[in-house]
């Protein structure tokens, strides 16, 4: 039996001009909610070899046990977010997200498979590993932290999702800059 080379995908990732509205996009044209958004996320960027602070609006909601993360980069810093900016697009389809047990590992196994390392970002609390390919055409694969507190968030979270009456859609922290 064929076995994925991360497990199962976990999340689908969408880099969006407006956080506000692609929420509500998804509420009220896919039935998607309700979302968790997260204000002025700060990150530590390594792109294509570039060291950057990247700040964010980054939303979350759950529809069948699958994540959906819309990401709006809110600053200029070099980024695997930033070309977005430049498009006409309201949003785009941007990264597979996997949980993984140990990125490390994780890592060289995608090396064998012909992944290249296409971005890290990092905070004080967990890193993310971005990969490409060539013919994965823009698509990056992004291997996110197994530790039991995300895996914990995570479950709860797609749990209220699963229950959800489609009353308040909007659950919105501010981080901070």
């Amino acid at each position: 039996m064929f076995e994925p080379l991360f497990g199962p995908i976990r999340q689908w990732g969408f880099l969006v001009k407006d956080i506000d509205a692609a929420m509500r996009s998804w509420v009220w044209h896919c039935g998607v909610g309700p979302w968790w958004g997260y204000r002025n996320v700060a990150l530590r960027s390594r792109f294509r070899g570039a060291q950057a602070d990247v700040r964010m609006h980054v939303a979350l909601a759950y529809q069948g046990g699958m994540q959906i993360e819309l990401i709006q980069q809110i600053n200029d810093a070099p980024s695997p977010y930033r070309f977005f900016h430049d498009t006409p697009q309201a949003q785009v389809l941007h990264q597979l997200g996997y949980v993984v047990p140990d990125i490390d590992e994780a890592v060289e196994r995608s090396r064998a498979a012909g992944l290249l390392e296409h971005a890290v970002l990092a905070n004080d609390y967990a890193r993310y590993v971005y990969l490409e390919h060539p013919a994965l055409s823009g698509l990056v694969i992004e291997l996110m932290p197994a530790d039991p507190a995300t895996l914990a968030g995570f479950e709860a979270c797609a749990r209220e999702a699963a229950a959800w009456n489609g009353e308040d859609p909007y659950r919105l922290v501010d981080m901070g800059l």
